[in-house]
């Protein structure tokens, strides 16, 4: 599943003293919010994974909870320069592997483990990689270690050390493995899209002419005979340079903000108030009936009456 995040497209990389890219935005977002750190809470509580949030070349890698360094036997391994090198190349060859197909990639890495990489993409950009996994495919058992110590007989380390890490690390089935993997790209793809929706808000705030766009129509939006050129000439900008300003600060047409302000009005108005469907049509700025249950619809899924109805018997 690829996961994208908006419907325009990333800064191109600045130059020295500017702003850094919309994609480094997002990852500190992400790495920032108390959401990613609940989620990596709650995954380890449930599993026994740690999650982590990776820059797309690997450099950086930030873990959900600091403080849990993770598999035991993973850390012996990391703890030599060979063992890091080979762990390094693994993860950047397969997150890349995930980047280029825009797909969560279940792997065996170089020690025998299985890994999990789920890119997280903004309009076609790898922006990071949500990483989980470092568990044996198996129960861990003398007969398995005997085989598993085979695979890395490169390491310098006492055989009797590694199987006490061994014994400690954590297993869990393939199976399971593809349902928290699944688990994982649905909290990726949502955190995402409402950082950076936030993000956008944000931005469209520091922009003193959309910003007094924006309240115009959230004061004028009951009015039949709001439309872009009376508020561009209220702004003092020219109704084509509105137009695209209005998208790309707040990710969304002129026209699609504001019938969302009517529609939201709207169910205010049939939940809270005996008014008949018309008299709601009327009151939040739109002149046709039909016209109204369309957009209506469009943005509910059900109509005004229908809406009514749910929300009565609730």
């Amino acid at each position: 599943m690829r996961i994208m995040c908006a419907d325009q497209p990333l800064s191109d990389i600045p130059t020295t003293g500017q702003p850094p890219p919309r994609g480094v935005l997002l990852f500190d977002l992400l790495v920032g919010s108390p959401e990613f750190a609940e989620f990596a809470l709650i995954l380890k509580q449930l599993t026994g994974l740690i999650m982590a949030l990776n820059t797309p070349d690997v450099v950086t890698s930030c873990h959900g909870l600091p403080e849990d360094t993770g598999n035991p036997l993973c850390r012996l391994i990391r703890g030599t320069a060979e063992g890091l090198e080979r762990c390094t190349a693994c993860d950047r060859r397969e997150h890349a592997r995930a980047a280029s197909t825009g797909t969560a990639q279940l792997y065996t890495c170089h020690a025998g483990f299985f890994d999990m990489a789920i890119p997280i993409m903004v309009q076609g950009e790898h922006v990071a990689t949500v990483s989980s996994g470092q568990v044996l495919p198996e129960r861990p058992s003398d007969a398995e270690f005997d085989r598993w110590y085979q695979r890395v007989r490169w390491l310098s380390l006492p055989k009797q050390r590694l199987h006490e890490a061994y014994n400690a690390a954590p297993w869990i089935p393939q199976e399971r493995l593809t349902h928290i993997m699944r688990l994982l790209e649905i909290f990726a793809q949502h955190l995402c899209e409402s950082k950076l929706r936030i993000w956008q808000l944000e931005t469209c705030l520091k922009r003193p002419d959309i910003r007094r766009a924006k309240a115009l129509v959230d004061q004028q939006y009951r009015e039949p005979a709001l439309c872009l050129s009376t508020i561009a000439a209220e702004v003092g900008i020219s109704v084509a340079y509105l137009s695209h300003l209005f998208h790309q600060e707040t990710g969304v047409t002129f026209i699609h903000y504001v019938q969302t302000l009517r529609v939201e009005e709207a169910k205010r108005l049939l939940t809270d108030t005996e008014m008949s469907i018309t008299e709601v049509c009327f009151a939040c700025g739109l002149n046709s009936l039909t016209h109204f249950n369309r957009i209506f619809r469009a943005g509910t899924g059900v109509s005004p009456r229908q809406f009514r109805r749910i929300n009565a018997a609730e």
